[in-house]
């Protein structure tokens, strides 16, 4: 009789070739699994599901730019809505003192409400005012021993425009005025500033140059710095101890939201004014900088009529639209594997620009992985507004099933 054991043999080991495969398959699906779970999922990412730029209509403002000088106006966030006259650097006079005051803010910062260090005034100083006096310069009038804070220091400087506390503050920031202008320079180049040279930290000196457009760059950083912007926003220079109040001569503060600036005036330079000017604008707080150099005038005063003919224009210039309401869908949070998440606005979303001119529209900020309904995930920039972006409802992190069937 034929032995059994010979035909079983053959269908033990085919048993036992399946039950490994099995394994095997388990082993490599368990992998797959543990694999996919252990990939970092993608980076959220926003998108905008509004226009992503905005065009108004018709043609570009012309604005009343004066027929002699230069000039330059911006607004935060939108750019240079225009200018007038050659690039050509022309002196300063005392507008330089913006960049005394920003450089020292720089190195010096000034905390709000606080009049900073005392210093007193050098000999050097003092002995160099009979001369100054003779050639009719602004001043203080700084005298031996005399101790100022930081604070007041910069009001004189900017306020009524004090030659004498321009130089006090060179010496007292770098040790010489020599230090002190090159860092000046160096400041200047750091902005963009490529058309200045500084000689002198006061602009007395007519080789301290600059033009309208680079004087821009300059207040829009300075305006930035809020003891700058508390400085130049005061009308009068009111001394600490005895002594007179003293009247600026930025007479278009407080009119057409004229906030700061500085004027500056010599036979060589003419009539030069920097200013800023803030306006809301279909509830946009926006500031507007600029910049008249070169006014054959008597006096800054023809600067300063220029300006504020060119700051109403802009003003009238400027229009909104409101391209969301509270509570739209402006955007969606898509979390790279399949799943979007709504995010709306609170408050309006307004565009504010001038004839001619696009806008674009764009999301900032990075989403999170999870958030709960209502939180705060970015910002819809609009140029010069910025409208915080809300989840419509919560973000979750992925599903596990979307986790284990992604491809990417």
């Amino acid at each position: 009789m034929p032995q059994p054991t010979a035909q079983v043999e053959p269908k033990k080991k085919r048993k036992r070739g399946w039950l490994i495969g099995a394994a095997v398959l388990v082993v490599l699906l368990a992998g797959a699994v543990a694999g996919q779970l252990l990939r970092p999922v993608p980076d959220p990412t926003m998108r905008l599901t509004v226009a992503s730029t905005h065009t108004f209509a018709g043609s570009k403002p012309a604005l009343p730019f004066p027929v002699q000088g230069q000039s330059a106006i911006w607004v935060d966030g939108l750019g240079t809505m225009g200018s007038s006259g050659p690039t050509t650097p022309t002196p300063t006079a005392s507008v330089a003192k913006t960049m005394t005051a920003y450089v020292y803010l720089r190195s010096h910062p000034l905390q709000n409400g606080q009049p900073g260090p005392t210093l007193t005034v050098s000999p050097e100083g003092v002995a160099q005012i009979p001369a100054r006096q003779r050639r009719g310069e602004s001043l203080l009038g700084i005298t031996a021993n005399q101790r100022l804070t930081e604070r007041k220091a910069l009001e004189a400087l900017m306020i009524i425009s004090a030659n004498d506390l321009a130089h006090e503050l060179a010496k007292w920031d770098a040790g010489t005025e020599q230090a002190f202008v090159a860092k000046m320079n160096a400041t200047a180049k750091s902005l963009g500033m490529s058309n200045t040279v500084y000689t002198d930290p006061s602009g007395y000196d007519a080789r301290t140059v600059s033009t309208a457009a680079d004087q821009v760059k300059l207040l829009r950083a300075a305006m930035k710095i809020p003891a700058f912007a508390e400085t130049v926003n005061k009308p009068a220079y009111i001394p600490d101890g005895p002594g007179e109040t003293r009247h600026g001569g930025n007479i278009l503060l407080g009119q057409l939201g004229v906030v700061g600036g500085k004027t500056g005036y010599t036979d060589k330079a003419g009539g030069n004014y920097i200013f800023a000017a803030r306006k809301a604008v279909g509830g946009v707080n926006t500031l507007i900088v600029g910049a008249v150099m070169g006014q054959h005038s008597p006096s800054a005063v023809g600067a300063i009529d220029v300006a504020k003919r060119l700051v109403a224009g802009a003003e009238t210039a400027l229009q909104p639209v409101t391209i969301a309401k509270p509570g739209q869908k402006v955007g969606e949070v898509d979390d790279g594997l399949g799943k979007t998440t709504a995010v709306t606005v609170k408050s309006p979303v307004t565009v504010i620009g001038w004839p001619g001119l696009t806008v674009p529209v764009k999301v900032i900020g990075d989403a999170p992985h999870q958030a709960a309904q209502g939180e705060r995930v970015g910002t819809v920039s609009t140029g010069a507004g910025k409208v915080p972006l809300v989840l419509e409802t919560a973000l979750e992190k992925p599903a596990l099933t979307a986790r284990l069937i992604r491809l990417q």
